[in-house]
């Protein structure tokens, strides 16, 4: 089993909109913090956060996957006000 692929067809899964707006996933485990770093960018533009490596097992194991799902919501959220373009007023 490779946890890193399992996590990232998990997310893509859960937010379709990433591979529909062609925003780039990247995952990988952080052995310095123990933990999963999630990272979307799209034209140069890039957010990324960690994922403790217990909810990230746990969503894995079809246990429950709310902070992966809500973590990934947050990071697309901030990544489409960095891309869309500001009104003024």
């Amino acid at each position: 089993m490779n946890n890193i692929e399992d996590l990232k067809r998990q997310i893509l899964e859960f937010h379709p909109e990433i591979t529909a707006k062609n925003i780039n996933l990247d995952v990988s485990f952080n052995q310095e913090v123990q933990k999963y770093e999630v990272r979307l960018n799209k034209d140069g533009k890039e957010f990324g956060a960690f994922l403790e490596k217990q909810d990230a097992d746990d969503c894995l194991a079809g246990k429950k996957c709310l902070s992966l799902a809500v973590l990934v919501a947050q990071l697309l959220a901030e990544l489409e006000n960095l891309l869309s373009p500001r009104r003024p007023g």
